[in-house]
């Protein structure tokens, strides 16, 4: 009977203890749940790079570190991260050739944290392009236009010339002015009227520059603009002059940025996340101690602007990275704050406008003066009241009256032709740009273009264009959990992306025609874009020449994204994302990233 009392006790103490765990794994569950933000709820934004304290404690439970890999967990304990700070998940691909509808995700060979939140940095720019590549097709190109609107008689326009952007990424200052150039070939010598900017079909697109990091000069800070030129930027060459008794020395070297695929032909290479590949230069082509000043000129030539032709030249060491080294530029000009290194040789900078209006229209200004000398009407932008495309010219009395009178009996309204276009690079060389060289304002027109051309808005912003990925990815990817944008670029403290999510985005891309397309967007680890520095890291890496990564990088923020081939011939995609304090500082941080493409490398 005491052993029944005793057995019958344990029995009911079990029970309890066992009620007791229930309760307990319950009420965490609930906690958990109430935890995690849900697909459709932006997160608040987080006014500083530092996420992983505030976010991290609502988002229940960490995943065990023994689901990394031993080689990755071994360089996170190296960089001294919190565990938390990470997030990371490497998942093989169907073959394509075998499996060519199927975009349901296999099993990933290791997944850590994958379902946070995180801040991307510049593997955001993978969201907007692929929606871009998938809504408008590789081979879509923006037409920038010229119109003329009125009567031409004995070689003169009675009426107004327009100017109509269309979002083009990448419209060179050259081009812009071939384009207005263009008028000249309808036989008109001279415009009684006005030339009209028509740039309106993005709205509310401006912001303060210095207003990311207080470094407004910097190239990658530049404002979007449906008529955008140059990338938003101004060029400031600097070019050696010799004192009267120098011997000119050598031919000046190629000019190139230090851990940079830079070159002059090509300025997006400069939008690169690097804070400080702005500038270029080259080997000085005189002996410094021969250089009496420097030679100042802006490209493209703007009207209305004021800046010194010469620069003084000093003889202190070479510094090219000071931030305020330049010195300040405004809308009205260009000043400088100190002289320049005779060291420092030839020299380009490329420094944001601090307003995209200002700069296309006194770039406009200084291109018709060139065309029409004679011009004598007014240079504006097009009124969002006033409908011109619609609009009828009425008959200039400046014609004879015959002509006025069979205008008027027998012409037809006279509404705005069209006279000639330029063509934009195709979508996928743009994109190309944009993951190579990780060009901020190159994304950021791409997407704002969407509302344009994907859903046949008249007018973009930028509330229209995170609604129009948000419906796309519910449409293509409804069960990953919704990116929170507000840059496409990346260039956001507020933004956030779920590693799963990246990783959705990359499975589908990977099952899609233009997969090649995509893949071949992204930098080729060790030899392109910037991942070329792995190689300069870590020379043995097996990912070099194997991998298509994009990365990201900010202050408190690294990260890596794209496709990895393994050794047995298998693809892979990977994510990877460190939000801690000061991470950019930290050596051995990238060096967590890169373990994550050796270790998938090996596969």
């Amino acid at each position: 009977m005491k052993n029944s009392r005793q057995s019958v006790g344990l029995q009911t103490r079990a029970t309890q203890l066992l009620s007791l765990k229930t309760g307990l794994l319950l009420g965490m569950a609930c906690l958990s749940l109430v935890g995690h933000t849900s697909a459709t709820t932006p997160v608040p934004p987080i006014l500083t790079d530092s996420v992983t304290k505030q976010s991290h404690a609502v988002m229940g439970q960490r995943d065990p570190v023994s689901k990394l890999p031993e080689a990755i967990q071994a360089k996170l304990a190296q960089a001294n991260i919190p565990t938390d700070s990470l997030s990371m998940v490497v998942q093989p691909l169907t073959d394509n050739a075998q499996n060519v509808a199927s975009t349901a995700p296999q099993k990933p060979l290791f997944s850590y944290n994958a379902d946070v939140p995180r801040t991307p940095a510049s593997t955001q720019k993978l969201i907007p392009t692929y929606v871009a590549l998938d809504s408008l097709g590789k081979d879509f190109v923006w037409q920038t236009k010229l119109y003329q609107h009125g009567f031409v008689w004995k070689g003169t326009l009675y009426g107004d010339v327009i100017v109509q952007g269309s979002g083009d990424p990448k419209l060179e200052n050259e081009r812009l002015y071939q384009l207005l150039a263009m008028i000249k070939a309808q036989g008109i010598k001279q415009v009684q009227g006005n030339l009209i900017i028509d740039n309106q079909q993005f709205d509310g697109v401006d912001f303060d520059v210095n207003a990311f990091d207080g470094k407004g000069l910097r190239p990658y800070n530049a404002q979007p603009n449906a008529l955008l030129t140059n990338f938003g930027t101004v060029e400031v060459d600097l070019v050696p002059i010799a004192k009267p008794n120098a011997i000119a020395a050598i031919k000046p070297a190629k000019a190139s940025a230090s851990g940079s695929s830079a070159t002059t032909s090509n300025t997006s290479d400069l939008y690169n996340e690097a804070a400080n590949l702005e500038q270029i230069q080259s080997k000085p082509s005189i002996n410094p101690k021969d250089v009496a000043a420097y030679q100042v000129s802006l490209k493209p030539a703007l009207a209305n602007f004021s800046m010194p032709t010469t620069l003084q030249a000093s003889q202190a060491p070479c510094n090219n990275n000071q931030d305020d080294w330049i010195g300040t530029l405004t809308s009205a000009g260009l000043s400088f704050h100190q002289t320049a290194s005779a060291f420092c040789g030839e020299q380009k900078r490329y420094l944001t406008f601090p307003d995209g209006d200002v700069l296309v229209k006194q770039q406009i200004i200084a291109d018709w003066q060139k065309i029409l000398p004679n011009f004598t009407g007014n240079i504006e932008f097009a009124n969002p009241a006033v409908p011109y495309m619609q609009q009828a010219k009425a008959i200039p009395q400046a014609l004879p009256w015959y002509i006025r009178l069979y205008l008027k009996y027998f012409g037809k309204p006279l509404t705005p032709k069209l006279v000639g276009y330029v063509a934009s690079n195709p979508l996928h060389e743009q994109i190309k740009d944009i993951n190579q060289h990780s060009n901020n304002v190159m994304t950021e027109q791409i997407a704002l273009s969407l509302p344009l051309y994907a859903d046949k808005q008249r007018i973009s912003t930028y509330p229209k264009t995170f609604a129009y990925i948000h419906q796309w990815w519910q449409q293509k990817l409804p069960q990953a959990q919704p990116p929170v944008m507000t840059r496409a670029s990346g260039l956001c403290r507020d933004c956030r992306v779920a590693p799963n999510s990246m990783l959705a985005l990359l499975t589908l891309a990977y099952h899609s025609p233009n997969f090649t397309v995509y893949r071949d967007s992204l930098g080729v680890a060790g030899e392109s874009g910037t991942i070329k520095a792995l190689k300069l890291r870590q020379p043995n890496n097996p990912a070099i020449g194997h991998a298509w990564i994009k990365t990201g990088t900010l202050d408190n923020v690294t990260s890596m994204a794209g496709y990895v081939q393994g050794k047995s011939r298998k693809w892979y995609a990977v994510v990877g994302m460190i939000n801690a304090d000061n991470v950019k500082n930290n050596s051995n941080a990238k060096a967590v990233l890169d373990e994550m493409l050796a270790w998938t490398a090996l596969q």
